[in-house]
């Protein structure tokens, strides 16, 4: 043992080094892999072998759909219909080229998808620019222009110009506005002038009067002193001469501090002056005696001054009602100042229509009432996706009865684009004068154009039989009618 531990010590004493070899093992490679531990299978279905081998199946199955690359097969054996009609399936979907027929089922008599146009031939698109041609060669043209200037649908009614109902309700709309003005330091008073509409302001530490338009405008700003010192003046109070007979649209002004009265002319300049009481601190105008009476508060009395002659007469306060305040209500309304932020605020209230209408529209009316028309045809065009979904015709008899007869505009949609168009045909023999009148929805600010083609009527009695029910009345059958019928009432 000895020996054995000796031999062990030298040996790791030497550095040499003891290694162990495991024993062998199988390794497993795969040829055809790039990588050796990967084992590649090929994976055979049904799916595989239905659309990669073209089998019949998949070819009966196979659907064609139009795309702007080109025509993209698809195929979906699992949802086709065992019983399906292709005539009562299809879907429409329109394309910048037409009309586009789309259907799932599978018929040898009828196309999967084609162009379809809503006129359907030649022949009857040329039918229709003919009655188009006639319309405009033997009828009178006519627009209207209907515009809904609100946010809200609103009802509208045109023609019976005898009931004189206006075409909406509201007409008008009051739309509140409120204005803030910087004028001078410290503003004590604001007045307004009619005869120039001008509001006028008494800025007191800064000894000026402001002119300002009902819009906001500072017009003018008018210096009461050339003392830069401010306060000197100190104007707190103004009236206005409201007498069209002597100086009509004076304004006056009085200083507080340096006991005076100035006179402002309607050309923004001080034009003459006049001297008060100490401390006057009010100011109005006698519209029945035409002088201006100033309150004084520390002579405690009321200085009288004539508009047209200037004369000039103190009246102590022991002698009651030497003066009234003026009635500020009017003013208020229209203005305020605020002292503290040297602000003017204007309220402005402005009456804005609902529903307008061009102005021809109103001449026709009164003109309808003593010569009546004859409508032919009525073509619609409608702004924005909104389309007028009904037509109410209202039609008075002359014993008062009234008869409604409601147009489904959806029925009229125009053959020849897809605008908001309507061709409507069933309006032909409607009148158009003082007892009747149409009813319609028009939508949010939307605008709306009636294009009638009518003819005026000299009597009567020679009116067709059609436009005769509307009066109540059995009358002749008239003249024969020498517009064609409409070819296309029967497809529109």
């Amino acid at each position: 043992m000895h020996k054995l531990f000796l031999i062990t010590m030298a040996l790791f004493t030497m550095g040499a080094t003891i290694k162990l070899t495991p024993k062998s093992t199988e390794t497993f490679a795969c040829e055809s892999c790039e990588d050796p531990a990967v084992i590649k299978r090929t994976i055979h279905s049904k799916e595989d072998a239905y659309m990669n081998d073209n089998s019949a199946k998949y070819r009966t199955d196979l659907k064609k759909w139009g795309t702007r690359s080109g025509v993209m097969h698809v195929a979906f054996p699992e949802t086709k219909k065992k019983n399906c009609d292709p005539s009562t399936d299809a879907v429409f979907y329109a394309t910048d080229e037409g009309v586009m027929e789309i259907s799932d089922c599978g018929s040898s008599k009828r196309p999967l998808s084609r162009k379809r146009n809503l006129i359907k031939d030649q022949k009857q698109k040329e039918g229709f620019k003919k009655y188009q041609k006639h319309l405009h060669d033997e009828f009178d043209v006519m627009p209207i222009t209907v515009k809904n200037h609100t946010t809200d649908i609103r009802n509208v009614c045109l023609w019976g110009g005898n009931s004189e109902k206006p075409i909406t309700d509201p007409l008008f709309i009051e739309n509140a506005e409120k204005i803030d003005v910087l004028v001078g330091t410290h503003p004590q008073q604001v007045v307004l002038n009619p005869a120039n509409d001008l509001l006028y302001v008494a800025n007191q530490l800064s000894d000026s009067v402001s002119v300002v338009a009902r819009d906001g405008t500072v017009i003018a700003t008018i210096p009461l002193t050339e003392n830069a010192m401010p306060g000197t003046v100190s104007p707190v109070a103004l009236a206005v001469n409201t007498n069209p007979g002597y100086f009509y649209g004076i304004v006056y002004v009085i200083g507080s501090v340096n006991n005076t009265m100035y006179h402002i002319g309607l050309n923004h300049k001080v034009v003459n002056a006049n001297r008060t009481g100490k401390r006057p601190t009010e100011i109005r105008f006698d519209d029945e005696t035409n002088e201006l009476v100033i309150k004084n508060i520390v002579s405690k009395n009321t200085t009288r001054i004539n508009a047209e002659t200037q004369a000039q007469t103190e009246t102590p306060w022991d002698i009651q009602d030497q003066f009234r305040l003026v009635d500020n209500d009017s003013t208020s309304k229209i203005a305020k100042v605020t002292t503290q932020l040297n602000l003017l605020t204007i309220f402005n209230v402005s009456k804005s229509p609902t529903v307008t209408i061009n102005d021809e529209y109103h001449e026709e009316r009164e003109d309808f009432k003593f010569s009546p028309g004859m409508l032919k045809h009525l073509k619609i065009v409608a702004s924005g996706e909104r389309r007028v979904n009904a037509l109410q015709l209202l039609q008075k008899s002359i014993a008062g009865k009234e008869i409604c007869k409601t147009l489904s505009l959806g029925n009229y949609q125009s053959a020849q684009s897809f605008q908001n168009v309507s061709e409507v045909f069933d309006v032909d023999g409607s009148m158009l004068d003082g007892q009747n009148s149409w009813c319609f929805k028009i939508g949010a600010l939307q605008t709306i154009t009636f294009i009638l083609y009518y003819k005026k009527l000299e009597m009567y009695n020679l009116l067709p039989e059609k436009a005769s029910l509307a009066y109540g009345v059995q009358m002749s059958k008239g003249v024969p009618k020498r517009v064609p019928k409409n070819p296309f009432k029967s497809i529109l």
